[in-house]
């Protein structure tokens, strides 16, 4: 309903739990090379050296990066190849978490028609790489469809890592993926978390609230409160009581 009110062309994207049986949920791992590194304190030609030792260690596998973006209304994801990049613009509603997680997605979707099966796909989004690791009933739907599609290609004979690189440190890699998710253009259509939907219509609503609030200037009211939202709350609820009187008169 609030969704054809607010002129939304928009579908729900749900979890289906059932997509894996309980004795065979897809098991998730991923590196981490700069652990026990402070980023504040780190110089950031630290990490580029790490991260260059990291890949001489794995240097039989491709790498792949990605990223998320949403800033001043637009929201974006990116994933750079070894010798293609990728960019969708993605819904004003999605948040930028479910953008670094649909840049993995896109990432794992282009990887089937490869010849070769060794791949390690970098992120800087540490909330990624950990709600995939942690399976519930809670999962977010874009982390279900990316453990799926890595089951599926793990039973084709591709081995696959995950690996945290921090951002804005002068990894090429990741400043590509940055970049590119921020200016993407390409629109991607897709249904929406109900989580990303849910915190939108409460953001909008809040704001029609605050629209017809600030055209109230004569209630008495107004001029005590004139920013919609919870008033802080004091220690004991007898005080509380009490400022409430005073506040409403």
């Amino acid at each position: 309903m609030l969704l054809h009110d607010f002129d939304l062309n928009i579908s729900v994207q749900f979890s289906d739990f059932f997509t894996f049986p309980p004795w065979d949920i897809p098991q998730f791992t991923s590196l981490n090379p700069f652990s026990g590194f402070d980023k504040s304190s780190t110089a950031p030609i630290t990490f580029q050296q790490l991260f260059h030792h990291h890949r001489y260690q794995y240097s039989s596998f491709v790498p792949i990066f990605t990223d998320g973006s949403k800033s001043d209304g637009h929201v974006g994801c990116g994933v750079v190849f070894p010798s293609d990049t990728l960019s969708y613009r993605l819904h004003n509603c999605c948040s930028v978490f479910t953008a670094e997680l649909v840049a993995i997605f896109c990432a794992l979707q282009e990887l089937l028609p490869s010849n070769r099966r060794n791949f390690i796909i970098y992120t800087d989004s540490m909330s990624a790489l950990e709600t995939l690791s942690h399976y519930d009933n809670r999962i977010h739907p874009v982390a279900l469809e990316i453990l799926s599609v890595l089951q599926f290609l793990r039973n084709k004979g591709f081995n696959i890592i995950f690996c945290w690189v921090p951002s804005h440190v002068g990894i090429s890699g990741n400043e590509t993926s940055d970049v590119i998710a921020r200016f993407a253009s390409d629109f991607l259509p897709r249904a929406l978390p109900y989580c990303d939907i849910k915190k939108f219509l409460i953001s909008h609503l809040l704001s029609v609230w605050q629209q017809k609030w600030n055209l109230l200037t004569n209630n008495k009211l107004y001029s005590v409160k004139p920013s919609i939202g919870l008033w802080s709350a004091l220690p004991m609820r007898e005080l509380d009581v009490k400022l409430t009187r005073l506040r409403i008169g």
